[in-house]
């Protein structure tokens, strides 16, 4: 069965919902610090309170990365901690949870994580000049065809423009993680896809 994105809510449907319901209600966030054992990561606290005296609120915690790792996360890290936060509060007191507890948002960002990333150049090892060689000037030298370097960049594709630019993400159609080489020209030329 096809992965469906549709199928889940985002946190601002939730957070809209948990207004509806109690419109006296306050959602409030808590930044509580790096992760004890995982200093990459930070995390919070949201508490969803349905009434100003509410003795059971709703709780929800999430963390993020500190640095992001994608155009849409790096930069916004907090923000994006504090939204997820809202999301679990709101989910703890069963609002907006009758397609999963999930949101869009947390499925994109696992799926992100899951994506492929740019491609690395290869590190080339040279073997030290070994004292039994021959004094042979062409045993030592490579073959200019050879292509020897300290490492194998990674290839660019071209297109009818030039050099093709490098993305990755979450596709919005299909919600599935993509990356490759795009035109950002006009006519856009097909896109090159990594394949794995």
């Amino acid at each position: 069965m096809a992965f469906d994105i549709s199928n889940y809510v985002t946190v601002a449907e939730r957070v809209a919902m948990f207004y509806e319901k109690y419109p006296e209600g306050s959602i409030q966030f808590e930044f509580m610090g790096v992760m004890d054992g995982d200093p990459l990561k930070m995390w919070g606290v949201a508490r969803a309170y349905r009434t100003s005296d509410d003795p059971l609120p709703g709780i929800g915690t999430a963390s993020e990365l500190i640095v992001g790792k994608s155009p849409y996360t790096n930069g916004s890290e907090l923000q994006n901690l504090e939204t997820a936060c809202w999301g679990r509060a709101c989910a703890s007191l069963n609002i907006g949870t009758s397609k999963g507890l999930s949101t869009k948002e947390e499925i994109m960002g696992s799926r992100e994580r899951q994506a492929p990333g740019p491609a690395k150049p290869r590190e080339v090892v040279q073997q030290p000049p070994s004292d039994t060689m021959e004094a042979d000037p062409w045993l030592s030298i490579p073959a200019m065809d050879e292509g020897i370097s300290d490492y194998d960049e990674p290839e660019v594709p071209v297109c009818l423009h030039g050099p093709m630019n490098r993305r990755s993400g979450i596709s919005k159609k299909t919600g599935k993680p993509y990356a490759g080489y795009f035109c950002d020209n006009e006519p856009q030329c097909d896109p090159k896809f990594d394949r794995s």
